[in-house]
């Protein structure tokens, strides 16, 4: 719900949360004050005037105006709440009270972490990118940190939450109580942002912004700009498509060589992209294995052939302005999309306790559209848990069992809140092909450096690791026996790796019919660009979020290596996805292929910019810095200790960037707070370690005393419970496959014997 006071950012992260929820068939009811939602009046708006955003945000729900100052609006909103299954709210609403103690179980959004009380502090989204310390990793480093652009606060608090709310209701359905869900944007913020943290406890040093230091830029080409994007393999078959003969000095051949000699790095590098365009860029590119990202803005996204191929652009029509198109949820659920229905007209206020029951109007859906019922109200006994283990387990998914392919970030961070809710979690390695975590992060070259890397560790723990040598037969069957035991698959490998090794979703759900597999990749399992490779720097690019970031006037920016936003945010949204499915799977015996598309759920969170776009084909934004439309005045400003405050002013005023420069960055944050002024310090990692206030439940350590990422979200007023820390490589084989499938002495001696499980690289440096 909204409630008129409530800072624009919170309003914007529920909104977003409920949005996901109606837009995949639950019921949702919007309650908005008399005079309607302030996003109502919000930019960007459509030509006749409308919020773009407010219909982006309030796709598929019902609305009733409802005026809480009254006692009979209150008495109307209790007995809402309690035949509701969950209310969605702000922290800082006035009726917040009464709606933790309905019936319905609360989803609560709040800006700041409990431990910092601060509840009534001002705020905004820039002042929370400031807080997590992104703004600190995006610009140039003798320049003023740069927010990502669009709402890329709000919007994964809205994320988050709804995969909070699909927690809570997970438990529920298991016959346990649903537990209350606290969501903060600065917590959230600091998850998505874990390699500031990450990096500066490894090395005492905080990552920040490179800039032009950078090895990943963005350079012009002739209609428009490509963002520079390679890993450390694809190096050879990058210097080798540019083909200028000075990249083959010895200098460039190691990545320390290239970011020591970066301005003679693109002084070769630019000229070969000045005459082509960024189509011509992409395919040559993309032939030999090279991720470069082509910058689309969100009004080119309206036409791309991967988005139109998918059919994650929906049409929906509006009643003045005609047939609008916009993103649908970014998931194919078994091949099919959730179409959403228009934004609610504003009710009159309600006075005669009459509740409209249905949603008025109606949305184009295409071919490919369903709808999910509610969940349901009674229990269903996950298929592990016997009835005093299911007694006993007090977390969402105790009882639930993952087979866990994923990687780096985007799968395994997926799995590994799985885990965190208490699902039995097995990652499966290679010896010949580790998670490219364990060899990026490496922090010496000793024995056993495969299980030191703080980068794996953060997005692994709780989980028990298992070894298998995919491309032998034994392995493979290992898998097939292994997929007959479990609930969920998550992974995030190219697309046709796991077809290939007959370990795809049809083989295994043909031995598994209720198997839930969530295939997350970059470009999604279906269209033209499938097969195509990226980094989460090219989806920076290629999602249209790179076309709305960088300073007034200047070319486009990408979030960067040590931050690749897109990676970060999907899993966000795939996890709720997820669990959304094996609940449905318990109640129907089905499964479901989920096919989610990182690209797409990065361009989701440009929805109303798109909305607008398609519109108004004039609706075109460029880098703007800062600034955000509706807002007096907001912007990064440098104090005389050369640290930098994030500002957002209701009423302009010039005098700031001099108000800031006179005093040290404490001063005049606490000058700023004092007036109602929403204010906070551009952090870096090291501010993050040490504020352990700000940091809530986002950062804790495991037993052996390593840094962890928690959960983005509270249950109960909770964060993570780390059971165990990210495994060792194959620490947990021969118990799984004890456990779950009986192998004997014998049997696992012999795949041990023929490399089929293995507890170390097998291929040296890998």
């Amino acid at each position: 719900m909204n409630d008129a006071n409530v800072p624009f950012c919170l309003r914007l992260a529920t909104s977003l949360a409920a949005k996901i929820a109606a837009d995949l068939g639950a019921d949702v009811l919007k309650l908005e004050p008399p005079g309607g939602d302030p996003v109502r009046r919000a930019p960007p708006l459509l030509p006749q005037g409308e919020s773009a955003l407010f219909h982006f945000l309030n796709t598929s729900k019902r609305s009733l105006a409802l005026d809480l100052s009254s006692e009979a609006g209150r008495a109307t909103l209790a007995n809402l709440v309690d035949g509701a299954d969950a209310v969605l709210f702000e922290e800082t609403a006035s009726v917040a009270a009464i709606l933790r103690a309905g019936k319905a179980t609360p989803i609560e959004i709040a800006a700041f972490p409990i431990e910092m009380d601060a509840a009534q502090r001002p705020v905004s989204e820039l002042v929370i990118q400031a807080l997590g310390g992104l703004m600190h990793m995006v610009g140039e480093p003798a320049r003023k940190p740069l927010k990502l652009g669009g709402h890329q606060a709000s919007y994964p608090a809205g994320l988050t939450a709804f995969t909070g709310l699909m927690s809570a209701l997970a438990a529920r359905d298991t016959g346990r109580r649903a537990p209350p869900v606290r969501v903060s944007l600065a917590e959230v913020m600091q998850w998505v942002n874990w390699k500031a943290a990450s990096g500066a406890a490894a090395s005492g040093t905080s990552p920040g912004r490179e800039g032009r230091n950078s090895e990943f830029q963005v350079l012009p080409c002739r209609d428009g700009h490509v963002a520079v994007v390679y890993t450390l393999t694809q190096w050879p078959a990058t210097r080798a498509l540019v083909g200028d003969p000075r990249l083959d000095d010895p200098k460039f051949s190691t990545r320390a060589g290239r970011r020591q000699n970066i301005a003679e790095l693109y002084a070769a590098l630019a000229p070969w992209f000045t005459d082509k365009t960024r189509e011509e860029i992409q395919k040559v590119a993309q032939a030999r294995g090279v991720p470069f990202g082509p910058i689309f803005s969100p009004a080119e996204l309206l036409q791309t052939e991967q988005y139109v191929a998918r059919g994650f652009l929906a049409d929906m029509a509006h009643p003045t302005e005609g047939t609008l198109r916009l993103p649908q949820l970014p998931v194919q659920w078994n091949g099919r999309s959730f179409a959403p229905r228009p934004a609610p007209a504003l009710s009159p206020p309600h006075s005669n306790g009459v509740v409209p029951s249905s949603h008025e109007g109606g949305g184009v859906r295409n071919g490919r559209s369903q709808f999910m019922p509610p969940p349901s109200r009674k229990t269903a006994t996950p298929p592990h848990l016997n009835e005093e283990e299911r007694r006993s387990g007090d977390r969402p998914l105790a009882g639930v069992r993952v087979l866990d392919f994923g990687l780096l970030t985007a799968g395994a961070n997926t799995s590994a809140m799985l885990a965190d809710l208490g699902a039995d979690v097995i990652k499966i390695e290679s010896g010949a092909y580790l998670d490219p975590f364990r060899v990026i992060g490496k922090i010496d070259n000793d024995e056993g450096w495969w299980n030191r890397s703080p980068q794996f560790r953060f997005t692994n723990r709780n989980k028990r690791g298992l070894t298998l040598n995919l491309k032998d037969p034994e392995g493979q069957r290992v898998i097939r026996e292994l997929a007959a035991k479990c609930d969920i698959v998550v992974e995030n490998f190219r697309r046709g790796v796991l077809d290939r090794a007959g370990l795809g979703y049809k083989d295994l759900s043909a031995l598994n019919p209720r198997l839930v597999f969530a295939a997350i990749s970059s470009q999604g399992d279906t269209g033209p660009e499938r097969m195509n490779v990226s980094f989460g720097s090219t989806l920076d690019a290629t999602s249209g979020i790179a076309s709305l970031t960088g300073y007034e006037g200047e070319e486009p920016r990408i979030s960067g290596m040590d931050v690749n936003y897109p990676d970060q945010i999907v899993s966000l949204f795939a996890t709720g996805i997820v669990i959304a499915a094996v609940t449905e799977a318990r109640r129907t015996g089905q499964g479901a292929f989920l096919d989610f598309s990182q690209r797409e759920v990065a361009s989701f969170t440009l929805g109303e910019e798109i909305l607008a776009a398609s519109a108004d084909p004039n609706h075109r934004l460029a880098p703007r810095g800062n600034t955000e439309a509706g807002v007096a005045q907001q912007n990064s400003y440098q104090c005389g200790d050369g640290k930098w405050l994030a500002v957002t002013l209701d009423t302009a005023d010039p005098s700031m960037a001099t108000f800031c420069a006179g005093k040290d960055r404490d001063a005049a944050l606490n000058a700023l707070l004092a007036k109602g002024i929403a204010v906070a310090p551009c952090l870096d990692g090291n501010d993050l370690l040490r504020d352990t206030a700000l940091q809530g439940v986002t950062l804790v350590r495991d037993e052996k005393g390593g840094l962890v990422k928690g959960l983005p979200y509270r249950l109960d007023g909770e964060g993570l419970v780390i059971e165990r820390p990210a495994p060792d490589l194959g620490q947990h084989t021969d118990e799984v496959l004890r456990e779950l499938l009986g192998y004997d002495d014998a049997r696992l001696k012999q795949l041990n014997d023929s490399g089929v499980t293995s507890t170390t690289p097998t291929i040296g440096e890998v």
